[in-house]
């Protein structure tokens, strides 16, 4: 037989070719092109249950994949699917709960004092939202990971209050649920923050807004079946003691499952906790770390693995600086251990290690800056006495980095905006 094309949908799909076969017998249609499987089989005919399983794929699954999304993503969808399952379940329990405290079945409760206290625990939860965009809104880039399992933690807690409190205060429900919902309202802005960074980082065609509409699809799925598992725990189940018992299984599922679920990730930009394991081990055997092995090594829950001796900031401001060293000759000494085209200053005052950055730094070198506080921590004489050996270390990291697959040309370090010029003095 002749072959005229070979055809494969994406990476893992099966391959076809179609040929002009040349055995009359076996191919009566003897010169037209026929679709054959790659070992020259005709291809079955697709059944029900294969057709529905490629709408689910369709409907589920972002299109292209595996290829259109990273590599970790069917670990991270996996236990995600698995938390969402046990979220909704004790969501359900939860509801129960605030509904009998709003008086839900109760005679002597008025649907005025219902609506006062459901606005009220809303008007509370926004301004919860407010507070917390405020207070840790640009750490959920730095620390996706972390605030996303705390977001979680933090609803179960919420969950915990409703179901075990609110029964037996329903004298003080008003002031219960206006707490739980402030908690959820964290947890609403945190969890969707991270969300965003979590689908930014598995949408690898520039394909965001379908990987986030197939991840929004299957959590609507879960939730569903979750719903109605729910609800049969709810109208089968009359004793308190096996609804609690559930409710805490099903707790101890949700957060084990989200842990997993990002301890799956692997970021390859750089945060302070990455880059710091990244440099330990750069520092003490001379050779980076792979992006996974980083991922799994850094901490999600509280505290770092690695962590310096004084405290770094970056970006700050000059006032800070002049306010410890006013001898003019002090600073020009400083900056003549630098290099005229470094764009970074670095000054050890009382209390933190100061980097000064330059009106003109780009993200690469603002890691280039953060690696000579590192050097400098070890032996406070490098930089002026090593400088050049410091400069060929870091040339030689960030090579291996990018042989290993990091992301150099951005990072994801806590950068105050204060930027300076010190090249006239």
């Amino acid at each position: 037989m002749k072959v005229h094309f070979r055809e494969q949908y994406g990476s893992k799909g099966e391959e076809f070719l179609y040929v002009t076969p040349v055995d009359a017998e076996n191919f009566p249609e003897n010169h037209q092109i026929v679709r054959v499987t790659i070992n020259g089989k005709k291809p079955a005919i697709s059944s029900k249950g294969f057709f529905l399983i490629r709408i689910l794929q369709k409907a589920l699954l972002p299109h292209g994949y595996p290829d259109s999304v990273s590599e970790d993503y069917f670990d991270y969808q996996k236990w995600d699917t698995l938390q969402a399952f046990a979220s909704t379940i004790t969501g359900c329990l939860a509801t129960h709960s605030v509904l009998k405290g709003l008086g839900v079945g109760d005679e002597t409760s008025t649907a005025l004092s219902a609506t006062i206290t459901w606005i009220l625990k809303d008007g509370a939860g926004h301004l919860g939202r407010i507070l917390f965009a405020y207070w840790k809104g640009n750490d959920l880039d730095r620390d996706s990971k972390k605030w996303r399992l705390r977001a979680d933690v933090l609803n179960d807690v919420a969950m915990t209050i409703e179901l075990f409190l609110l029964p037996y205060y329903s004298k003080h429900s008003v002031y219960i649920l206006c707490l739980t919902t402030m908690m959820r309202s964290l947890v609403g802005v945190a969890g969707g923050a991270t969300r965003s960074a979590m689908t930014l980082h598995h949408a690898i065609r520039n394909n965001m807004a379908d990987v986030a509409a197939k991840d929004s699809a299957q959590e609507t799925c879960v939730n569903l079946i979750g719903s109605f598992v729910g609800l049969f725990l709810l109208t089968g189940i009359s004793s308190p003691l096996w609804l609690a018992a559930i409710f805490f299984l099903m707790t101890c599922i949700h957060i084990y499952a989200n842990t997993r679920a990002v301890k799956s990730v692997c970021l390859k930009t750089f945060n302070e906790a990455r880059y710091l394991i990244a440099l330990e081990e750069y520092f003490r055997n001379g050779s980076v770390l792979p992006p996974k092995v980083v991922n799994q090594l850094e901490r999600v829950t509280i505290g770092q693995t690695v962590s310096l001796a004084v405290q770094v900031k970056l970006g700050c401001s000059v006032k800070d600086f002049t306010e410890q060293i006013r001898n003019r000759y002090e600073i020009e000494d400083l900056i003549a251990c630098f290099e005229t085209r470094d764009k970074f200053l670095i000054a050890e005052t009382k209390g933190y290690v100061g980097v000064y950055l330059h009106y003109d730094i780009k993200p690469h070198e603002i890691l280039r800056a953060y690696f000579f506080v590192a050097s400098y921590l070890q032996d406070r004489s490098q930089i002026r006495d090593n400088y050049w050996e410091v400069q060929a270390k870091w040339s030689e990291f960030l090579n291996l980095a990018q042989l290993a697959g990091y992301n150099v040309h951005s990072h994801l370090l806590n950068v105050d905006e204060y930027r300076c010029d010190w090249r006239f003095i």
